[in-house]
Formats: structure tokens, C-alpha cells, sequence
């Protein structure tokens, strides 16, 4: 007999569909695939056929993704295990979860779920802060989609211009296809979503990616309901940050110092971030011309230094840190020192000459900003990941630089937490007004009361003139005389 082809074994079973259906009959019966979806070892008997029973598998499958949905109490789990089940259906060694965040204005795709596999652990998968892989939407293929927001099935990762072998050399695997997908809200992407390397096939197919859309619903679903819940707590740690704020400020009028330490305080709790560092700028234009005379004098060198972008020296002359973790502790450092841990890396006096909002990741490893590498004091606390922006007073002048370290989660701040805390600079520096109307009321009050006390100065006579006054006054009117006397007489003692 000649060598048996593919095609003829195809065609044989498709001119004998009653031999067909017998023989899966006995070789494939229901509980054979339950058994090698549940891993139990089954008697096996007559059953359903193959195709019977998928149906049924799929939807006990499907009743447990919906149960796991209802009662979700942990996005990462949900979906971990929607990808194990996407890992058996698709036959891909490896699924993996890109969230999608923003910092700084530019969105980019972070690791949460890594290198699923059908009987993988959720520990295992799951990126810790510290670890994630992140890629900008210009690098890979996962960025790529992404940015275009559509499918795409790649059969050779090699002839793809997008492809970026970063992932593989940071976890050791090698790609060969992968099929990925973005989760969208509306317009915007939550996540890409990827399964890598079709086993026993060179790519996957047109039914892979029907069935990869078909599970990436519940994905979706979860992943929504996570997104909506997020922006429900971050629109109501805004509100209560606002409403806090505008309590304490219009407690406090008449100092900035303490107008802006009754604030910081208070909103502390809605800040999620372990400390927290206001600089207050100096707002002096010019110097007084006692402080100028050493630099006229040769004594001191010119100032060389940043300067604001009203053109103010960068000269911070008090830092406040708000230690959150472990024991609450607030520091006032009036004429802080330079290698203070809050300025030595540079940050804030950056900020405070450019106006930016900076808003950094592992910051130790930056090589712009030095960052301290290890424990900044006694406590141990080391910095991880930085938000620094500047407060800005209604004349669009920087009075102040507040800088965060280190949200909660340990993730870095991402596109919402710019907007809450740029929110609280705002009001705080939009509040700068009511000290800054005090300040002028007080000094228009001390520049009347100086006029004041230099015109009755002026005014106010000798007690010898006054003794003068008296006597001619007692003279003029406590004796009888003629109008012509009279007139006479008050001539000659005022003859003013």
C-alpha cells in the first residue's frame, strides 16, 4: 500500500459520517474530555459524543467565568483564570495581561499578568510592582496594538517591524506567533490582551482568534467594572480633597505657612502615598541694597544659579515633610540645607525653574535626577517612585514645589493621580490670595498708622507753647475788653 496522506484520511471520513461518529464514539466519549479538562483519572462508557459534550464542558466553563465575575473581589485573579482557560482553549504556551496607564501626558503598557499557562499559579503570574515590564505604544507589538486599537495575528514575530525581543530577553522565553487584542472602554484602551507560541501548529488560526474574542468578553467585562470603580474613588477623593481644603483655608487668612500645613494635613488620607514634601519658595524679587553691597564689594560672587520663570532666585527657605508610613511625623526644616533628602536629588529645584510636572518610576535608577539609593534616614524608608509639581499663585507665579513619594500600592503614580494632586496645588496656590490681601491690608494699615503718628507729630506743640497758649488765652478772655482792644491784642501774641 502506498504511503496514507492527509487529505484522503479527510475525505474518507467526510464520505463516512456514520463511521466517523462510531469511532469517536469509542475513542473520544464525554468522560475522556472531562477528564482531560478536570486532570481526573475517569472509567470510561458509553456517553455523549465529542461534540456534545464540548458544549457542555464550555458551558459549565462558562457558568464558572460568570460566578467568578459576580463575585469578583480581585480583578488580577478573575482574569487569571479567564487566561488559563484561553491558554488550554487556544493551546498557546503562554497568555499575558498589559495594563494600560499614562504618565506625564505619554500612555504606556505595564505588565500584571505574566506568562499564563492552563495550570499555572496566580502568585506566580503576577507582576509585582517592582518587576513590571513597560512598554511605550511606539515599542513592540503590543504597543503597536495599542495604538491602533485593532486585533492582530502574527504568524512570525521575525518579519514583524514592531516586534521588540525586550520581553523575552527579561524573562528568558522565546516568541515565535502571538495573537493579541486590546480591551477597550469607549475609545479608550484598558489593556492588550496576548497569547503567545501556538503549540503544535505554526500559528493560530482564524478559529483561535474567534474564540480568543468570544472569552476576552468577560475579560472586558471585569475590566471595566475595575476602570469604572477606579474613577468613581478617584472623582471622590478629588471632591473630598477640594471640600477639606476649602474648609481649612478659610480657617486660616492671615499665614501661608499654616494655611497650607492645616490643608496638607487634613487631605492627607486622600493622597495615598507614603510621604509627601511641601518647599516653600522665597518670593523676593530684588534685593535690599545692604544685601547687595557684598556683590558690589567683590566679597561674594554673583548669583549664577536657577532661577523661577518670573526670574526669583530658587531659594526654598522652608521644607515641611508629612511622614505618612509607620508613625506619623510632620518635620518644619526652616533655611533648609542642600543635602537635605527632599532636594539633594535636584527635583524640586528643577521643577521650581521650569513649572513641570514630574512624575518619575524607580527613580533611583533616573540618571538625570540623583535619587539616594539606599534608606534616606533612621527609618529605613527609601524613595521608589516620585510626583513632583509645582504651586502656582494666581499671577502665575511659583510659590512653592510639593512633591510625593511612593503610592500606597507600590505602582507608580499614574495619569489620575497627577490630576488630584495637581488639583490640591491649584487650590492651595489660587489661596495664596487671601494671605497675599491680607499681607496689603496690613501694610496700607501700617502706613496709615505711621502717617498718622509723623502728622500729630508735626502737629503736637511744647509744653512751654502750650503754657504760652494758656496764659494769653486766660488773659484774652477772662478780662473785660473792647473789640479794638481785643484786636489789638491778639495781634501782637499771634502775629501769624
Amino acid at each position: 500500500m502506498g504511503e496514507l496522506k492527509k487529505e484522503d484520511v479527510e475525505k474518507y471520513l467526510e464520505n463516512n459520517p456514520q463511521f466517523a461518529k462510531d469511532y469517536y464514539d469509542r475513542k473520544l466519549r464525554g468522560e475522556a474530555v472531562g477528564a482531560l479538562f478536570n486532570n481526573k483519572q475517569l472509567n470510561l462508557k458509553d456517553g455523549v459524543s465529542f461534540h456534545d459534550l464540548t458544549k457542555l464542558e464550555e458551558t459549565d466553563i462558562l457558568l464558572e467565568l460568570v460566578w467568578e465575575i459576580q463575585n469578583a473581589s480581585n480583578m488580577e485573579k478573575t482574569i487569571h483564570k479567564v487566561l488559563q482557560r484561553l491558554a488550554l482553549f487556544l493551546q498557546a504556551s503562554y497568555c499575558s495581561l498589559f495594563l494600560c496607564r499614562s504618565r506625564n501626558g505619554i500612555p504606556e503598557l505595564a505588565t500584571r499578568l505574566f506568562n499564563v499557562t492552563k495550570d499555572s499559579k496566580f502568585e506566580d503570574n503576577l507582576v509585582a510592582p517592582e518587576s513590571e515590564i513597560v512598554f511605550p505604544l511606539d515599542i513592540g507589538i503590543v504597543g503597536w496594538v495599542a495604538h491602533t486599537k485593532k486585533t492582530f495575528n502574527v504568524p512570525d514575530v521575525k518579519k514583524n517591524t514592531h516586534f521588540s525581543d525586550f520581553a523575552d530577553k527579561q524573562s528568558g522565553c522565546t516568541t515565535s506567533n502571538l495573537l493579541a487584542t486590546p480591551i477597550m472602554f469607549g475609545k479608550e484602551v484598558l489593556a492588550v490582551i496576548m497569547a503567545i507560541n501556538k503549540q503544535n501548529a505554526p500559528a493560530f488560526s482564524k478559529e483561535d482568534e474567534a474564540i480568543f474574542t468570544k472569552y476576552l468578553d468577560f475579560i472586558a467585562i471585569v475590566l471595566q467594572q475595575h476602570h469604572i470603580n477606579y474613577l468613581h474613588g478617584v472623582e471622590s477623593r478629588k471632591s473630598q480633597i477640594l471640600l477639606w481644603c476649602a474648609n481649612k483655608v478659610f480657617e486660616e487668612l492671615t499665614d501661608i505657612e499654616r494655611q497650607f500645613h492645616k490643608a496638607l494635613y487634613t487631605v492627607r488620607i486622600y493622597l495615598n502615598c507614603e510621604r509627601y514634601s511641601v518647599a516653600l519658595l522665597d518670593m523676593t524679587k530684588e534685593k535690599e541694597f545692604y544685601e547687595q553691597w557684598p556683590i558690589l564689594l567683590g566679597e561674594v560672587p554673583p548669583y549664577k544659579g536657577p532661577k523661577t520663570p518670573d526670574g526669583r532666585e530658587v531659594n526654598f527657605y522652608k521644607i515641611i515633610d508629612y511622614i505618612l508610613l509607620g508613625k506619623e511625623e510632620i518635620k518644619v526644616i526652616p533655611s533648609p540645607p542642600v543635602d537635605h533628602w527632599s532636594l539633594v536629588s535636584g527635583l524640586p529645584t528643577y521643577v521650581a525653574e521650569n513649572g513641570f510636572i514630574c512624575n518619575m518610576m524607580n527613580a533611583q535608577a533616573d540618571e538625570y535626577f540623583i535619587f539616594q539609593k539606599g534608606p534616606v534616614d533612621e527609618t529605613g524608608w527609601a524613595i521608589k517612585n516620585v510626583l513632583s509639581l509645582p504651586i502656582v499663585n494666581k499671577k502665575e507665579e511659583i510659590v512653592g514645589v510639593a512633591t510625593f513619594y511612593n503610592r500606597t500600592d507600590g505602582r507608580p503614580f499614574d495619569e489620575y493621580d497627577e490630576q488630584i494632586t495637581e488639583t490640591l496645588t491649584q487650590f492651595l496656590g489660587w489661596s495664596v490670595l487671601n494671605t497675599d490681601t491680607y499681607d496689603r491690608l496690613n501694610k496700607l494699615e501700617n502706613r496709615k498708622d505711621i502717617a498718622q503718628e509723623m502728622l500729630m507729630y508735626q502737629l503736637q506743640c511744647t509744653p512751654h507753647e502750650l503754657q504760652t497758649i494758656l496764659v494769653n488765652v486766660v488773659i484774652l478772655f477772662f478780662q473785660p475788653w473792647t473789640e479794638t482792644e481785643m484786636w489789638c491784642l491778639t495781634k501782637a501774641m499771634f502775629p501769624f
